[in-house]
């Protein structure tokens, strides 16, 4: 009884720290129930869903371009990637080519 206690409470745990990295939490709990500490480990090791606005920012600060953002030509500020036109010094942006 002890052992299904225990079994619950980590499979428990692993849809808990999935929930907060994004993940299903019925999906963990059910791997988290099957396989028990082995969930608890390779959750440790997945990286969270879903995307890093700020991560973004900086790589187009550095490099110019990012998924999200590019740099002005103009101003050097960030603006969306989409953009046609800067929103902080309202210069007409070139085509971003892929």
């Amino acid at each position: 009884m002890e052992y299904l206690i225990l079994w619950l409470v980590i499979a428990t745990l692993s849809g808990y720290y999935a929930k907060q990295k994004g993940r299903s939490f019925v999906g963990w709990f059910l791997l988290g129930f099957l396989l028990s500490f082995i969930a608890l480990a390779i959750l440790w090791f997945l990286p969270e869903t879903g995307f890093d606005d700020a991560k973004s920012q900086d790589i187009a600060r550095k490099f110019g371009v990012s998924s999200r953002y590019r740099k002005c030509p103009s101003c050097a500020e960030l603006v969306q990637r989409e953009a046609l036109k800067c929103k902080h010094c309202q210069t007409d942006l070139p085509a971003i080519t892929e």
